[in-house]
C-alpha cells in the first residue's frame, strides 16, 4: 500500500485485514529543518520502546525510512508496518499531544479514525456570475477532486449605454447569471453526491451565491450544512483567511456530527432501543453484524482485551471454544478488536476522547441497524 494522501474505507479494510503483529506509529512532525533533530530524537526513543514490545529490526528500519521521508513536515505521521514491510504511511494535518507507538496483533487505528472523523466529506464552491470552482473532499482525503464549471452564457456585464436600451441589457445580463447559476448548482449537486458530503462551504460574489442557493435542490439543502467563507474565484489576498475559516467550519461540523450521534445514542437507550453499551453487549452486536456505528472511547492505557478470529463476526469478550474456523483465535486490545470488526463488517466508527459527555457505559457502545 505504501504512502497515501487519503484515509478511505479501502485503506482501513486493508489494514484491518492484516495478519500477524502490526507496529503502529503516530509521530508529531516539525516543519522547520532546525527542529528535525528533535523529531529524530523522539523517534529513536519510540523505536526503542517498540523494540522492547517485540517489533523486529526490519520493521523498525522501514518505519525509520518513513520518518526520514516525512521530514521536514507539519502534522502527524501515521505509519503501519509488519514483517519488515510498510503497509501504510500518511501525514495527517494537525498535531497530536503525544507520540504513540504500539506493537500488537492488530493495528491501532483509533487516532487515525479520530482524525478522519474530524475531516468529514465536504465541498468548497467558489462562485462568481460566470461559473464556479469546486473542490470536493471525500471523508478522510487531504487532496480534493477539483472541477471548474463555466456557465453557458458569457454576457454577464450590465454595463451598457444608457437610454431605452439600458433595461434590456440589464435583463440579458441577469438572465445569463441565472443560467450560469443553474449550471453551477447542477455541478455542486453532483459533487455533493459523489463524496456523500454533509458540509458545503461557499465563497464568492453575493448575487451569484444567491442565485446558486435558489437552484440547489431541496434534497441537497436538507442533506448538507451550508457555511460561508471569505473570498471568491479571483485572487484577492483572502486565501489565508479563507483557509482558516474552512478549517474552523470543518472542525465545527465534525463536532456537530458527534453531538448528533450521541443525541441519537441517548434516545435509543432503552429496552427496545437500538443502542447497546458495555463490552459484552457491544461485542455481541458486532459478532451478529448488527452494528451501524461503533462508539468507542480511545483510552491509550486501557488494559482490557478481547478475542478475534479470521472473520469480522469472530469476536468475543471471552475465549471461544475451538472451531473449524480457517485461522487461529487471537487475543488483542479491546478497542482495536472492536474497531476491526466494525470496519470489516461495513459499520461506521466514532472515536471519543476520555471524559466525553454522553459516552457509552464502560467506554464502548453501538447504534445498531434497524431490524
Amino acid at each position: 500500500m505504501g504512502t497515501t494522501t487519503s484515509v478511505n474505507d479501502g485503506i482501513l479494510r486493508s489494514l484491518c485485514g492484516m495478519r500477524g503483529p502490526t507496529t503502529s506509529v503516530y509521530l508529531r512532525l516539525e516543519p522547520s529543518p532546525q527542529r528535525e533533530n528533535d523529531v529524530r530524537l523522539r523517534w529513536r526513543a519510540l523505536a526503542r520502546r517498540l523494540a522492547d514490545l517485540g517489533a523486529d529490526e526490519d520493521t523498525i528500519a522501514v518505519l525509520t525510512r518513513s520518518v526520514d521521508e516525512a521530514l521536514p513536515g507539519s502534522g502527524t505521521l501515521a505509519a503501519f508496518a509488519a514483517d519488515g514491510e510498510l503497509r501504510c504511511s500518511t501525514v495527517l494535518s494537525g498535531g497530536r499531544e503525544a507520540d504513540i507507538g504500539t506493537h500488537a496483533p492488530l493495528p491501532h487505528l483509533a487516532p487515525l479514525l479520530e482524525w478522519r472523523q474530524e475531516h468529514p466529506a465536504r465541498v468548497l464552491a467558489m462562485v462568481d456570475r460566470a461559473g464556479a470552482d469546486l473542490e470536493a473532499y471525500p471523508r478522510g482525503d487531504t487532496e480534493p477532486v477539483r472541477r471548474t464549471v463555466t456557465g453557458p452564457d458569457d454576457e454577464i456585464e450590465r454595463n451598457a449605454p444608457g437610454g431605452m436600451s439600458q433595461a434590456r441589457y440589464q435583463r440579458r445580463a441577469e438572465d445569463s447569471w441565472e443560467h450560469n447559476a443553474v449550471r453551477a448548482a447542477e455541478a455542486l449537486t453532483r459533487a455533493v453526491s459523489r463524496v456523500s458530503a454533509r458540509l458545503v462551504l461557499l465563497a464568492g460574489d453575493v448575487r451569484a451565491l444567491q442565485l446558486l442557493a435558489k437552484h440547489l435542490p431541496d434534497g441537497v439543502r436538507r442533506q448538507v450544512s451550508v457555511r460561508h467563507v471569505s473570498g471568491g474565484r479571483t485572487p484577492d489576498g483572502s486565501a489565508r483567511i479563507r483557509q482558516e475559516q474552512i478549517e474552523a467550519e470543518t472542525h465545527r461540523a465534525a463536532e456537530e456530527q458527534t453531538r448528533e450521534l450521541l443525541r441519537r445514542f441517548a434516545e435509543e437507550r432503552s429496552a427496545r432501543g437500538r443502542a447497546v453499551e458495555g463490552v459484552h453487549s457491544t461485542l455481541g452486536a458486532l459478532s451478529e453484524g448488527r452494528v451501524e456505528t461503533l462508539v468507542v472511547v480511545d483510552e491509550p492505557d486501557d488494559p482490557r482485551t478481547a478475542w478475534f478470529g479470521p472473520a469480522a463476526s469472530d469476536i468475543s469478550d471471552h475465549r471461544p471454544k475451538p472451531s473449524r474456523a480457517d485461522g487461529p483465535v487471537i487475543r488483542g486490545p479491546l478497542a482495536d478488536v472492536a474497531v476491526r470488526a466494525a470496519v470489516l463488517s461495513g459499520a461506521d466508527v466514532r472515536v471519543l476522547r476520555p471524559g466525553s459527555v454522553g459516552a457509552p457505559g464502560h467506554g464502548i457502545g453501538a447504534l445498531c441497524r434497524s431490524v
